[in-house]
C-alpha cells in the first residue's frame, strides 16, 4: 500500500501540542509528540523557540508548571502500564525522579502553594486503594496523610498550606470533597453529600472563605458554582451543557471556563463574583483539554485540536476579540476531511447526536462503504478531535460516521444513565439505529458498514456483531472486553469498585454480566474481524482480544490479531501507530472496497 503508507506518514508528521501549563516565572510546559510520544517541551518567557525537556521512548502522562519558581513536576509510566511515576524538571538541567516505584501508581494533584512539595495518591499500601500521600520535592520523602478504600483524587491544596482536598468518586456521576489536614489526618466534609451528585475542581479563594466548583446537584448538566465549606453550592454560571474546566486568575477577580456546546468547547471568561460573562473570544471550532493563566493574569494559554489539525497552542489576551496561534509543532497535510454534527433517529424516538465525514469528491454509484467508529467509556464522549486514523480511513474512499449513543456524557446525567445495568444493550440497539439511517440515504453502500471501538467501544463493537450479525461486513475491535467475569477477574484491582459501579457488581451482578458478554454469542459473528491488543493494558488485559479471536478461529471466521508488547490501554508511540493504522487501513481495504487495493 504504497500509496496509503505515504498518506499516512504526512497524518502521522503533523505532531500534537497539548496540556498547556504556566510556570510561576512565565514559561509555558506542555506536551509535545514531536519525537514520537507526547514529552515535556517549554515555550520560555522571553519568547524563545521551543525546546524539548524530556526525552523518552515512553510517554508522558501530564505537566505541571510550579507556583513558586520556573520548575515543573511531569509523570510517566512504563510500556503503557499506567503505573506513573513522578519527576521533577527544575528550570534548567535534566529532570529528576521523585518516584521509582514500577508496582505503584501515582495519581497526580497539585504542587503546594509554597511550591516545596507536592500531593498525589499512592496504591502503594494495597493495589486497590489510592491513599493520599505528600513528598517533599528537594529529598523525595513521600508521607501518606491517611489510609482510604478506594480510589481517590486530590485536586488541590487549602491556600495555607496546612491541608488538601480529597475527592473521592464511587460512582461516574457522584463524588464529594473532602478536608484532610497534613499533620494530623483529620476529615471534614467540604460538599453536602445528600443525592447522588458530582463536586468537582474545587479551587479556593486565597483567604479559604470559600471555593468554586464545578457541580450538577440538582441539575442534569455541570455549572459553576460557589461554595464555604460544608454549605451548599450556589451556582454562578449554569448553561443548558457542562462546565468542564474552571481556573480562577491570578487576582481571582476573573474565572475561566470551557463549556462543551455539543462537543465543541467554548472558552468563556466570567467575572468571578457574579458568574457575568465578560469576554468570549473566536478561534476555530474544536476541543481544548486544558487552560492555564499566565501569572501576569493578562491572558490565558489553551490547546485546540479539531478534526482537521492535531492540537496547537493559543493565546486569549483579556479584552481581544480573537484568540492567537502562539505554537504548531508542524503543518497539518491538506486536504483532510471536517466533520458536521448530525442526527438519527433511534428505536425509542429519540434523535441522538453524531459527527460524519464524508470523503472527497461525489459518491460513487452504489454509494460510499460507511465506518462507524465507537467511543470508549462508557462515560466518555466522540468530539471533533483530530484522528489521523480516520482521516486514512477518509482518503481511501470510505465515509465515517461517529456517534454519541445513549450512555454518552456530555448530554447530560439522565442521557448518559440511559444505557446503564439491564438497559445496557439499548445503546447496542442505538448502532443498529445508526445502520439504518446511513442505509437509507443513497449516498452510502448499506452492504459495506463496518463498525470500529475501542476498550468499552470494542465491547459495543462484539455486542453489535453478535446482537445484529446480518447487518455489518466488517469489525475492528481495539482491547474490548469479550466476557464481563474474566475481565473482572483480570483488570487492576484499582478500578473494579468503581467500574462495578457503572457494569454491575462481578458476584451479585453476574448473571447480568454473563448475558451482556458477547464472548457467549461468538457463534454468531458473521463478518471478518480485526482485533488488536496492547499486552500490557492494566484496565483490558490481553485475555480478553485472545478468547475472541480464539472463538473465531475455531469457527474459521476470518480475523486478524495485532498486538503491541509495549503498549498498554491504548496506541502511543508513533510507530505503533503507524502499524495499526495500516493494519486497520489494510482490513477495511479488503472488506468495504470490492477487494480493491488501498492504494
Amino acid at each position: 500500500m504504497p500509496d496509503t503508507a505515504s498518506r499516512l506518514g504526512a497524518l502521522l508528521a503533523a505532531t500534537a501540542a497539548t496540556a498547556p501549563s504556566h510556570a510561576a516565572d512565565g514559561r509555558l510546559y506542555f506536551l509535545c509528540d514531536a519525537g514520537g510520544s507526547a514529552q515535556v517541551w517549554e515555550l520560555p518567557a522571553d519568547g524563545a523557540p521551543a525546546r524539548p525537556r524530556s526525552d523518552h521512548r515512553d510517554a508522558v502522562a501530564f505537566v505541571a508548571g510550579s507556583p513558586t519558581d520556573g520548575g515543573a513536576i511531569f509523570g510517566r509510566d512504563q510500556a503503557g502500564d499506567e503505573r506513573v511515576q513522578l519527576h521533577h524538571l527544575p528550570p534548567e538541567g535534566p529532570a529528576r525522579a521523585l518516584t521509582a516505584d514500577p508496582r505503584v501508581i501515582h495519581g497526580w494533584g497539585a504542587i503546594a502553594p509554597d511550591g516545596r512539595s507536592l500531593a498525589c495518591t499512592a496504591n502503594s499500601r494495597d493495589p486497590a486503594h489510592t491513599d493520599p500521600c505528600v513528598i517533599d520535592i528537594a529529598s523525595g520523602t513521600p508521607r501518606r496523610v491517611l489510609e482510604v478504600e478506594g480510589p481517590h483524587e486530590l485536586p488541590a491544596w487549602h491556600p495555607d498550606g496546612r491541608s488538601l482536598v480529597l475527592a473521592r468518586a464511587p460512582k461516574t456521576f457522584e463524588s464529594d470533597l473532602i478536608g484532610v489536614e497534613i499533620a494530623t489526618g483529620a476529615t471534614t466534609r467540604l460538599t453536602p453529600h445528600e443525592g447522588e451528585w458530582r463536586h468537582m475542581n474545587p479551587r479556593w479563594r486565597r483567604d479559604g472563605s470559600g471555593f468554586w466548583l464545578l457541580t450538577d446537584r440538582g441539575r442534569d448538566f455541570l455549572g459553576l458554582a460557589f461554595q464555604v465549606p460544608g454549605g451548599t453550592p450556589a451556582f454562578l454560571h449554569a448553561p443548558e451543557a457542562d462546565v468542564e474546566q474552571l481556573e480562577p486568575s491570578p487576582d481571582q477577580s476573573r474565572l475561566a471556563v470551557v463549556v462543551n456546546e455539543e462537543g465543541y468547547s467554548r472558552l468563556r471568561i466570567l467575572d468571578a463574583a457574579s458568574g457575568a460573562v465578560l469576554e468570549q473570544p473566536s478561534y476555530p471550532a474544536g476541543v481544548i483539554t486544558r487552560i492555564s493563566w499566565h501569572p501576569d493574569g493578562a491572558s490565558l494559554a489553551f490547546d485546540l485540536a479539531c478534526p482537521t489539525r492535531p492540537s496547537t497552542l493559543w493565546r486569549h489576551r483579556l479584552r481581544q476579540p480573537e484568540a492567537e496561534l502562539i505554537f504548531a509543532p508542524a503543518e497539518a497535510p491538506a486536504a483532510l476531511r471536517d466533520w458536521q454534527l448530525v442526527r438519527f433517529p433511534t428505536f425509542d424516538g429519540r434523535e441522538l447526536p453524531a459527527f460524519l465525514a464524508l470523503p472527497e469528491g461525489t459518491a460513487p454509484a452504489g454509494g460510499w462503504p460507511l465506518l462507524v467508529w465507537v467511543h470508549g467509556g462508557p462515560e466518555s464522549q466522540a468530539r471533533p478531535n483530530w484522528r489521523p486514523d480516520l482521516q486514512l480511513v477518509l482518503s481511501l474512499g470510505i465515509a465515517v460516521l461517529v456517534p454519541n449513543v445513549r450512555g454518552s456524557t456530555g448530554y447530560g446525567r439522565a442521557y448518559a444513565a440511559l444505557d446503564d445495568r439491564e438497559l445496557r444493550l439499548d445503546s447496542v440497539r442505538d448502532l443498529a439505529a445508526a445502520h439504518a439511517w446511513a442505509a437509507a440515504q443513497e449516498r452510502f453502500d448499506a452492504r459495506r458498514i463496518a463498525v470500529m471501538g475501542q476498550s468499552y467501544g470494542g465491547w459495543m463493537v462484539l455486542a453489535a456483531v453478535t446482537e445484529y450479525p446480518e447487518l455489518w461486513a466488517a469489525g475492528v475491535d481495539y482491547y474490548g472486553i469479550a466476557r464481563w467475569k474474566t475481565f473482572f477477574e483480570r483488570t487492576g484491582p484499582w478500578r473494579i469498585g468503581h467500574r462495578a459501579a457503572e457494569y454491575g457488581d462481578p458476584v451479585r451482578d453476574a448473571e447480568l454480566l454473563e448475558r451482556l458478554s458477547p464472548l457467549h454469542k461468538a457463534d454468531r459473528i458473521q463478518c471478518p474481524m480485526l482485533v488488536a491488543q496492547g499486552m500490557t493494558d492494566p484496565r483490558v488485559p490481553p485475555q480478553e482480544s485472545e478468547q475472541i479471536v480464539e472463538a473465531l478461529r475455531r469457527r474459521q471466521v476470518p480475523v486478524d490479531y495485532v498486538t503491541f508488547p509495549d503498549e498498554g490501554h491504548g496506541f502511543l508511540k508513533r510507530d505503533n501507530r503507524r502499524r495499526i493504522y495500516l493494519a486497520v487501513a489494510d482490513f477495511l481495504a479488503r472488506h468495504l472496497l470490492d477487494n480493491r487495493a488501498a492504494s
